[in-house]
């Protein structure tokens, strides 16, 4: 009986986590990284979009587009948002502020809603995808501090699962930007910070390390 509890509960933290990697905070070198305890404020520029999947015809790509362009908008408003909650910074802005401040941006990848209808009946068809490279940057000289590459998928679940549906692109990125929030402030603070930034599941899922390259 527990052993069946204990699977369980294992079934449904992964389920929830859904498969992909959240990324490290790299850098080129721990001196860079070092730096970011230095800034007082943050600006969250908007994301690119930079989705080099191929299409199969002019109407996919057409949505991809929307889609994505759609989504490195909202994904730079929520990073924003988590930063804001962590505490750690000052000052947090979606626009140049004077004065000297870190510079969060990059490319959203991927943002791939899929199809929940299919996903609750398939298990597996219609998954949801959302990929991004976080830059971290000197907003004043440009130079590249760290960065955080990551994607998520929706876990591929038994037919009629409803963890599957939970699973939508927007869960993935209120994730993402949780995460990053997260590394961001024990990089200020030098502090674990865990929990600091609401999150869904953040307790039950692992987060990245600062690491050095």
């Amino acid at each position: 009986m527990r052993l069946a509890i204990r699977l369980a509960v294992v079934l449904v933290v992964a389920s929830l986590a859904g498969c992909g990697s959240k990324g490290l905070l790299t850098s080129r070198s721990t001196a860079q990284v070092a730096q970011i305890k230095e800034f007082s404020q943050v600006v969250v520029l908007d994301f690119h979009a930079n989705d080099m999947r191929p299409s199969t015809d002019l109407a996919e790509r057409a949505q991809r587009e929307q889609n994505i362009n759609l989504g490195r908008i909202l994904f730079a408003d929520r990073l924003a948002e988590r930063i804001t909650e962590t505490g750690a910074f000052t000052t947090v802005s979606r626009t140049p502020l004077p004065g000297r401040f870190l510079a969060v941006t990059g490319t959203v990848d991927v943002w791939e809603p899929g199809n929940v209808a299919a996903r609750a009946l398939t298990g597996f068809i219609g998954k949801s995808q959302f990929a991004s490279t976080i830059q971290l940057r000197d907003g004043q000289t440009a130079e590249e501090l760290a960065r955080i590459n990551g994607d998520r998928n929706s876990w591929p679940l038994p037919v009629g699962a409803s963890t599957t549906i939970v699973q939508t692109v927007d869960f993935f990125m209120n994730e993402a930007a949780s995460h990053v929030a997260l590394q961001l402030a024990e990089a200020k603070t030098a502090v674990p910070v865990a929990g600091r930034a609401q999150q869904p599941l953040q307790s039950l899922l692992m987060p990245g390390r600062i690491v050095g390259q």
